[in-house]
């Protein structure tokens, strides 16, 4: 079994913030972050914690699995 470093997470937060006219520094604020955070995470230069996953998709009214996908 690999590390979760050498899995490919991909995501899926853009996707469903902007529907729901979510800016990232909303959603950041919702999840008591920076705006910076959020960014980094959607463009893939480093990844939430568990439970800022958690967060984020409780935010964003999805389940963990539909915004965040280990390969």
């Amino acid at each position: 079994m690999s590390s979760i470093e050498e899995r490919i997470i991909e995501n899926k937060i853009a996707e469903f913030r902007q529907p729901l006219g979510l800016s990232q520094h909303r959603l950041a604020k919702a999840v008591g972050l920076k705006r910076h955070a959020i960014m980094s995470y959607e463009n893939y230069k480093s990844y939430p914690t568990l439970d800022v996953a958690l967060k984020i998709a409780t935010v964003l009214n999805k389940d963990v699995t539909e915004v965040f996908k280990i390969y």
